[in-house]
């Protein structure tokens, strides 16, 4: 049997709303930008676990497993006025190409695709995007956008909430 080994990172696309099927379709999906070296991660939370006792036994008579919540990290180290208005809020000026920051918080959602250089790759049908800025102005640093996706729930009847499948040659 061939080993998978997953690494590297190719692109993250992103789109509004859910797909109607977890099949990898890139239709309507768009970059978000240049990920900064070494921030693309993936991360699962420990989970709960929760038991039952009766005041007879010594063991758990039963046992609830909640899975730990999924996240996805990364940071945009080019982002155009669309990305901000895209992962913040706020209003794009396209005649001057001028972003204003919101004034209040906008909840964003998106499809996302993580697609690595070989390994396999991750279709999320629905995320919770929350962006940060973090800029440094010097010789050696960078303005970027710190964006955490968290993995919901589907709203769409039969979609799950993340798919996986081995990274093709395009």
């Amino acid at each position: 049997m061939a080993h998978i080994v997953t690494l590297g990172l190719s692109r993250i696309l992103g789109k509004s709303g859910e797909p109607t099927a977890g099949d990898f379709a890139e239709d309507g999906y768009t970059d978000y930008g240049l990920t900064y070296e070494d921030t693309c991660k993936m991360a699962q939370e420990d989970g709960d676990e929760t038991k039952f006792y009766s005041e007879e036994e010594d063991d758990p008579i039963e046992i609830i497993n909640k899975p730990g919540k999924i996240t996805f990290s990364w940071s945009i180290m080019d982002p155009t006025t669309d990305v901000l208005k895209r992962l913040f809020g706020g209003e794009v000026a396209k005649d001057i190409d001028i972003w204003a920051y919101p004034d209040t918080e906008a909840s964003i959602e998106e499809a996302v695709i993580i697609k690595p250089k070989k390994g396999l790759k991750f279709q999320v049908p629905r995320m919770r995007l929350k962006a940060k800025l973090n800029g440094e102005f010097s010789k050696k640093g960078l303005m970027l956008i710190e964006v955490t996706g968290t993995i919901l729930k589907p709203q769409t009847t039969g979609l799950k909430k993340l798919y996986a499948t081995k990274v093709t040659t395009e």
